[in-house]
């Protein structure tokens, strides 16, 4: 297992106008002995101390090597950041690296890894890589990589380091061969003759079209591509043209050891929908049933972090489930006194075991997993006891905490007129998640589980002194778990979905390099602000919205609410004066529903609450409220319907001065509205 800290690494404290440089000389899997550089006196910490201030910013690990130091800057450059054709090259380098890591080899001599890449090369399929790599490339790969603190950002080829190189086959040839061996993976199972003609026939169509006879295309030999079919995708090939079974046999797919000896080897992640009604604090309105993402701990069927709100599964959920499973849960005592045990269960994953679902197969999650050393195991479809621990813990969740709960719903029971859970919902957000953490921590963790066999506080205990965990600076793991777009830094800075960003340092990089596409990432839970990459620093830095009122601690759903009711309703130019008018009339119509004594549909008030983004939070407090939320954007703003007809959409008049219904026929506003 790999640790945040290693012997000659620095540990850097601030505190105030203070700086203390701190030296590791030992490192135990709880203690850690460091010296002050400065007065020369030897202390001793515990490792989770120090894990608490790496997390919050406090403490910096300064990595001994410089490039090291470079890559694990909190600003620095992530993988999904990088170019497409550099990931592809960095993953393939991964399968060789974590393979021979993996097997606990007794040297990384060339006689005992030959054999290893031989294996692995057989059973790959790999897009960037196209021969097999040899021993002393591999030896290098692996040497990086631990250099890098077990970084994939290690493996990364440094192609800005490198002089004038030209392919010694031109990239329209390359494409020919693509599309030849395309031909000889079809189910009719051509020759390799007849696909080899395919080539050549592509190849002298097209300088068909090419006057200057130094310009046309070589026709690559015979030879060469049989040599290419044997080295691309031999798996894919077979597969194509034996069929899956065969293929198996002859592969022998490589699973995961059945065998998960440590906790954090293995972690399972899963949605579903919890059964019962969560009400808002204020109004008592049935908001309707939350989700919940949760990870659980294989080995130790402990609780590694969750999500619960009413945001549907997607990339957002599983983020903010990951982010509260790697991160210490130190907010526990604070948030919630009555607790009376400790909730010491954070870390990273080494496996991620998922469904084929869209939301784990997003970009997004992979090269988020690929930078924090996670590695995705996604299971076949339908195939549910693939990942049996977390499944089992979402019917003990229902079973035994929601058993007894006032707003329980029960949907497999046929007869259900003598209770109606809608009506008996008291429970709030607020409370739940209270009631939550107070059953994971201080009930579930500390009772035997699987058949009696286990107590989730006692397995994962037991394993501490046998596993380095790593910790991350938050700030740093929110940039790598956000999501990255490439738009042009235009005289106006960045444009993003209507929302403009711009400040002296974004004006200074494109004075630089001019009107260009460049890097950022965004937040899907707070559009505020965005993290530009500045490719000569290497670093990212925060550009704020223009318009902040508008766009702070907006979430990409909210937005998209208010630009589909403004295309709906308003119809007019599309900017942010316009958008602000819309999010405060959708504010006023939730503040209208919430109030109104009619009855409601469930389905629309978990609409609500999802554009409320109701829940648990990215720093663990909670909005329990609609209610509470759209006041904060409404105040005391009387609203009342004008007289539209039945047949056009109902409108709203705010009855203030200084806001004026934007009605798509007037570019220009009186009164510009402050949000």
């Amino acid at each position: 297992m790999i640790s945040t800290y290693k012997i000659g690494d620095y540990i850097v404290v601030k505190s105030d106008d203070t700086e203390k440089q701190l030296k590791i000389i030992e490192c135990g899997t709880n203690y850690i002995r460091i010296l002050d550089t400065f007065t020369q006196i030897q202390s001793q910490r515990k490792i989770t101390e120090l894990d608490e201030l790496v997390v919050s910013g406090i403490a910096i690990i300064k990595q001994q090597d410089e490039n090291e130091r470079s890559i694990h800057q909190i600003v620095a450059k992530d993988f999904a950041s990088c170019s497409e054709k550099d990931k592809l090259k960095a993953r393939d380098k991964f399968i060789f690296v974590i393979g021979i890591l993996d097997k606990s080899l007794p040297s990384k001599s060339k006689e005992v890894i030959d054999p290893v890449i031989d294996e692995i090369w057989n059973q790959g399929t790999f897009k960037a890589i196209t021969k097999r790599p040899n021993a002393r490339s591999v030896q290098r790969w692996i040497k990086k990589y631990i250099e890098a603190n077990f970084s994939v950002r290690g493996l990364l080829p440094l192609d800005s380091n490198k002089g004038n190189y030209k392919p010694k086959v031109e990239d329209k040839v390359e494409q020919y061969f693509d599309a030849a061996i395309d031909h000889f993976k079809n189910l009719e199972r051509p020759t390799i003759a007849s696909s080899y003609d395919h080539l050549e026939t592509l190849i002298e169509y097209s300088n068909s079209f090419i006057k200057e006879h130094s310009n046309k295309l070589t026709v690559p030999s015979l030879t060469a591509f049989i040599k290419r079919l044997k080295k691309n995708a031999p798996k894919e090939l077979m597969l194509a043209r034996e069929g899956k079974e065969a293929t198996n046999i002859a592969f022998k797919q490589a699973k995961l050891p059945q065998d998960i000896s440590l906790i954090l080897q293995r972690v399972e992640a899963d949605h579903t929908q919890l059964d019962l009604f969560i009400v808002d604090e204020k109004s008592s309105l049935i908001l309707g049933r939350p989700y919940i993402t949760s990870l659980l701990d294989y080995k130790s069927k402990s609780v590694l972090g969750f999500y619960i709100g009413f945001e549907k599964p997607s990339y957002l959920s599983i983020a903010r489930a990951l982010r509260h499973a790697i991160l210490p849960k130190t907010y526990v005592k604070e948030n919630y006194p009555n607790i009376v045990n400790s909730w010491d269960c954070y870390g990273f994953p080494k496996v991620l075991v998922t469904d084929r679902g869209k939301d784990f197969e997003s970009i997004a999650l992979s090269d988020a997993c690929m930078e924090l050393n996670i590695r995705i195991q996604r299971n076949p479809g339908r195939h549910g006891w693939y990942k049996g621990t977390v499944e089992r813990h979402f019917r003990t969740i229902n079973d035994e905490l929601l058993s007894d709960k006032a707003g329980k719903v029960f949907p497999n029971i046929v007869d259900t007129n003598s209770y109606k859970p809608e009506k008996h919902a008291i429970i709030t957000m607020g409370l739940f998640l209270q009631i939550f953490h107070k059953w994971v921590i201080d009930v579930y963790h500390m009772k035997k589980v699987s058949k009696g066999r286990i107590i989730p506080s006692v397995s994962w205990a037991e394993d501490l002194d046998r596993v380095p965990r790593r910790v991350m600076n938050k700030d740093a793991l929110n940039i790598v778990l956000s999501e990255k777009k490439e738009l042009t830094n235009t005289k106006d800075g960045i444009g993003f979905d209507f929302i403009q960003y711009d400040n002296k340092k974004l004006a200074s990089l494109r004075a630089k390099r001019g009107f260009v596409k460049t890097l950022f990432k965004y937040d899907r839970e707070d559009l505020g602000q965005i993290q530009v990459f500045d490719p000569d620093e290497n670093i990212f830095f925060v550009v704020k919205a223009l318009k902040h009122k508008y766009a702070k601690n907006l979430s990409l759903h909210q937005h998209k609410i208010i630009k589909n009711f403004h295309k709906k309703f308003i119809q007019g130019n599309i900017d942010a004066e316009a958008l602000a008018v819309a999010k405060m009339q959708i504010m006023e119509m939730i503040k209208e529903h919430i109030d109104s004594r009619k009855s409601k549909s469930i389905a629309s008030s978990s609409a609500v609450a999802r554009v409320l983004d109701i829940g648990q939070q990215s720093d663990n407090s909670v909005k329990g409220s609609a209610h509470e939320e759209v006041e904060k954007y409404t105040g005391n703003n009387d609203v009342e319907p004008d007289n539209s007809s039945a047949d056009e959409p109902s409108k709203l008049v705010l009855k203030t001065s200084s806001v004026e219904v934007y009605d798509g026929k007037n570019n220009k506003m009186k009164n510009k509205l402050e949000f």
